[in-house]
């Protein structure tokens, strides 16, 4: 099987984990656990883009906005607009990161790290370093918010619970 044929199977998991992260967000502060890890507050920042395909083609709708439940983009979900991108914020401990996750193929795009704190200009290899144990760091959050999903969406309660709160979510949003 071809990598895009793989990929065209499963991009419905990508959706529904961006749309299960803003309704999770929302209902529970932005507060997600990350196992041993400890925890890590979440929320979608200003601007979701959501997309459908209907008999004219495809729509794409963006929506930006500092609003916390941003009405518009809750509207367009209740009328079958699946998120394709969206903006988040992540806070571990002091450390905070922004970027924009892709639900295809679940990427990254303009990711932005914590600073790093520079203690001499001669350790250019810490720096790099520092650098990408904050990528990890961010990157390993999101890998254990997605099996957290995962692992409920092939769970009973996903049917029995979570779906219809979802589902409830989404409608209130018109």
């Amino acid at each position: 099987m071809q990598l895009l044929e793989k990929v065209r199977e499963t991009e419905f998991l990508g959706r529904e984990f961006l749309v299960w992260l803003w309704f999770r967000a929302d209902m529970d502060r932005g507060l997600f656990t990350l196992g041993e890890k400890g925890a890590a507050e979440l929320w979608f920042d200003g601007k979701i883009t959501l997309q459908s395909e209907n008999e004219m083609g495809m729509e794409t709708i963006i929506c930006a906005g500092k609003a916390p439940n941003m009405k518009e983009a809750r509207f367009a979900l209740a009328e079958d607009k699946e998120i394709i991108q969206a903006a988040v914020k992540l806070v571990i401990g002091d450390n905070q990161w922004s970027f924009v996750l892709d639900s295809t193929w679940m990427n990254f795009k303009t990711f932005k790290t914590p600073r790093v704190m520079q203690e001499t200009k001669d350790d250019l290899d810490g720096i790099f370093y520092e650098k990408m144990f904050l990528i990890e760091e961010a990157v390993s959050a999101i890998d254990q918010i997605f099996y957290s999903f995962i692992k409920l969406r092939l769970s009973p309660e996903w049917e029995d619970r979570e779906r219809p709160a979802l589902v409830k979510w989404i409608s209130e949003g018109k």
